[in-house]
Formats: C-alpha cells, sequence, structure tokens
C-alpha cells in the first residue's frame, strides 16, 4: 500500500479539507448531488482521519460546499460554452478538482494558492499543459504576469476563500484586476454580514476544531454593494444559495430546514461579476 501523504498546511490553507471532505462524502453516497470521484482519490491518499475531525461539525459545512461546487461547476460550464478556449483562473484553488470535472480539451485553467498549498496540490494532482499551478499569495500582484495564457476570455473563479480576506484587500484586489483583465467575469459567494456574525458565533459556541474552522471576515448583503466600488464593475447575475437545485433529497430538507429562511433573507448568495 502506497504510503499516504501527510498534511503541512497554515492555519487558512487547512480549511480547504472541507469542501475536499464535502465532495468526497458525497460521491460515497447511492444518489450523490455531485459525482467527484477525483476528490474521493484524493482524500484517500492523505495521511489525515477526515472523519473524526469533522465529527462534530454541522453536515451543512459539507453540504455546502457540494452545493457551491454545482453553482460553480455550472457557471463554469455556461461561459465555456460561449468561450470555449477560455482561460479559467482558479483562486485559492486549494485540492479543488473542477478542472478534471469539466475540461473541455481547449481551457487553459490556472489554479493559484499559497506556496504550501500548490506544494501539496502537485503531490496529489498532477499538472498539464492547460492545467498550471500557481503558488502566490493573491496580494502578490506578481500572478497577473503567470497568466501567459489569456485566451478568448478569462473567468475568475473564487469559492469559499474571499470570506477569509478583509473587504478592503478585496475591494483593492477587485479594482486592480479590473484594470489588468478588461471584460474578464468572477464568480464567487457572499454572505450576508448577519450571517458572518452567526457563522462566527457558532463556531466559538459549539466549540469546533480551530484547526480546520476558522473565522470569517468578509460579508457583503448585495452585489450592489461590491458594484459600487467602481463604475467598472458589473452585476452579470445574483441568486440565492439554494435556488436553481433539486433539493427534493430528504437528507438535505431534513438537514438544511432553514432554506426558506436562507433564501428569504438573501443571507447566502451566488455572484458574478464582470471586471474592466
Amino acid at each position: 500500500m502506497p504510503e499516504k501523504i501527510s498534511i503541512q498546511l497554515g492555519e487558512v490553507q487547512r480549511t480547504l479539507l472541507i469542501p475536499l471532505f464535502g465532495r468526497a462524502a458525497e460521491y460515497e453516497r447511492e444518489h450523490p448531488l455531485i459525482r467527484d470521484q477525483f476528490a474521493h482519490d484524493i482524500m484517500e491518499k492523505l495521511d489525515f482521519d477526515f472523519k473524526a475531525a469533522f465529527a462534530r461539525s454541522p453536515i451543512q459545512f459539507r453540504i455546502n460546499s457540494v452545493i457551491r461546487a454545482i453553482h460553480l461547476d455550472a457557471a463554469i460550464l455556461s461561459f465555456i460554452v460561449r468561450y470555449p478556449d477560455a482561460t479559467i483562473v482558479n483562486l485559492g484553488a486549494g485540492l479543488d478538482t473542477t478542472f478534471q470535472r469539466l475540461d473541455n480539451g481547449k481551457i487553459f485553467w490556472y489554479d493559484l494558492d499559497l506556496p504550501d498549498t500548490i506544494e501539496l496540490r502537485r503531490k496529489l494532482i498532477p499538472e498539464g499543459e492547460r492545467n498550471v499551478c500557481i503558488a502566490k499569495s493573491v496580494f502578490d500582484r506578481s500572478w497577473f504576469d503567470d497568466i501567459r495564457e489569456r485566451r478568448s476570455r478569462v473567468l475568475f473563479v473564487a469559492g469559499g476563500v474571499l470570506v477569509y480576506l478583509r473587504e478592503a484587500e478585496i475591494k483593492r484586489l477587485f479594482l486592480d484586476m479590473t484594470g489588468e483583465f478588461p471584460e474578464s467575469e468572477m464568480v464567487f459567494e457572499i454572505y450576508s454580514r448577519l450571517f458572518l456574525w452567526l457563522r462566527n458565533h457558532a463556531l466559538t459556541r459549539r466549540a469546533l476544531n480551530p484547526a480546520l474552522f476558522s473565522k470569517w471576515y468578509w460579508g457583503a448583503n448585495s452585489a450592489k454593494a461590491i458594484a459600487r466600488w467602481s463604475d467598472k464593475i458589473r452585476v452579470v447575475d445574483e441568486y440565492p444559495f439554494y435556488s436553481r437545485l433539486d433539493l427534493t433529497d430528504d437528507r438535505v430538507k431534513v438537514n438544511l430546514s432553514p432554506l426558506n429562511l436562507l433564501n428569504s433573507g438573501k443571507w447566502i448568495k451566488m455572484v458574478q461579476i464582470r471586471l474592466g
């Protein structure tokens, strides 16, 4: 049996294990919401007890990462239908396997993350001619120069990463990107400020593993707040997180019972914007 790979990551970087476990656990179900065998195979290679680590965490954490992946997949697929040879840049890629699921044989894909994360990623997910890693912080703007393949259109994906940044940092990033990547688009999720507070409070109350569940810092009540940062930022799409999905699965309905409240209160949304 091959020796399992140990995990040596920083505090925020370790949160990549949450969506990985969510997708991998979902794959094991008889009728999964998303089929990600890649995530399952990666999890099996890691020297880490996932079930023990997430034993006290609400199942919503795992299901939400699956739902986010479904939304991001849909946005990316729609984009590459319009631009089959597009360039996709995955910010805070972690151990994401979206390229492996969606590759159409023409897109060029960059996975950007911190050096320790990319080191682990390269041990588990081989790069290819059209799937390249960039081992840099999103704050190190030299990664702009690393995006050498700028094909018909550029799409940025940021799943589960922006919440760990401060609003001023995100605003500066978006404004810099509008100048460097004109007419590019970006898709990500946002959480209302109320939801942000409730989530951080729940972490303390439930005494969840601080090595896996880090504090969130950025919340936005609507995409309009982001568009106000610049007249070069335009909202393409915005919709409640638990919409555009078949949520008839009894497990989902039981464990995400406040769906109607979350949707009507617009506490979590998916957003797509155009930059520049």
